[in-house]
């Protein structure tokens, strides 16, 4: 392979999106030793900066953050609902990874190194240089929710992305997910056609969780509630889309979920093998897993893909 640009960021940019595809079409980690390469650290293509502009409480679990920052273009697309955040540690001054002259990121060390943590950007105004993000506010909080509880006006965090896939088009939806995915589902339903027809599944723990959703006159919001059981620890959700009537009058129907590990096992297979919907009619993933960080997630390969 021959990379060739304008300035070195750009060089070892290109070198980092070519080892990052390598490494995942082969299944494993590659170490590409480039020829001509430069010992200087580069700053991380597709990385902002963005300063806490607000903070609301939506709801009695979900917590908005108004961001500000530049380049927002590329994550106001309806295909790109995801993206990276990079959490400094509390109490150091923000530090950022880089990238080497062989295309690898290069992290800050020890207490300097943020956590990173995936994301769905809940809205965005490209105009305004502004995005916000919806956090789930729980007891046993994790770096984004401690985030987010103690956020104010000019506090900082890294972003990287986009990334993340919506919905097909279709005749005829359902959308099901728990708390982890009501911004996702919220900002699908903000970009349907107002003749799209559907069913929206949102499991939550009472009605106090519930929030206003925006959707075309055609669609049903049905709110599914825990009642004060844990999250990740009932079938409500599952058992809900198994309910739920597809449509038999030949209509294109596209499924979206996303949801704790063992629901998203239930439900997937019953479209795949019950209803024998193919993979251009669904999508459904794990945002998370009941006793396990993202980062153990990931490790496991239980952040399963479609």
């Amino acid at each position: 392979m021959d990379a060739t640009a304008a300035d070195l960021a750009s060089l070892n940019g290109i070198k980092l999106e070519l080892t990052g595809s390598l490494s995942y079409v082969s299944k494993r980690e590659l170490e590409i030793d480039w020829s001509g390469r430069n010992a200087a650290l580069t700053s991380l293509p597709k990385f902002c900066i963005l300063t806490v502009v607000s903070t609301t409480q939506i709801s009695r679990s979900m917590r908005r953050v108004v961001f500000s920052g530049d380049n927002l273009a590329r994550f106001a697309s309806n295909t790109n609902l995801h993206m990276r955040l990079a959490f400094p540690q509390p109490g150091s001054k923000p530090a950022w990874p880089r990238v080497d002259g062989n295309g690898r990121i290069v992290w800050p060390e020890g207490a300097a190194r943020p956590t990173m943590r995936k994301y769905t950007i809940r809205s965005i105004d490209v105009g305004a240089g502004t995005l916000a993000v919806d956090f789930v506010v729980h007891a046993d909080a994790g770096p984004g929710a401690r985030f987010a509880n103690s956020a104010k006006a000019g506090d900082v965090v890294g972003m990287i992305g986009p990334g993340g896939l919506s919905v097909r088009p279709a005749d005829w939806y359902l959308l099901a997910g728990d708390e982890t995915a009501l911004p996702a589902i919220a900002r699908i339903l903000e970009f349907l056609p107002e003749t799209a027809r559907g069913l929206v599944l949102l499991e939550v723990d009472r009605a106090e969780d519930e929030q206003i959703i925006q959707t075309g006159p055609h669609i049903e919001v049905r709110w599914l509630h825990r009642q004060g059981a844990d999250a990740g620890t009932t079938t409500l959700l599952a058992d809900a889309v198994r309910a739920a009537q597809l449509p038999h009058d030949h209509s294109r129907c596209f499924v979206w979920a996303a949801c704790e590990y063992e629901s998203f096992k239930a439900i997937r297979s019953y479209l795949r093998s019950d209803c024998g919907l193919g993979k251009d009619q669904h999508l459904v993933v794990s945002y998370w897993r009941k006793g396990k960080t993202e980062d153990e997630m990931e490790k496991a390969s239980d952040r399963v893909a479609p």
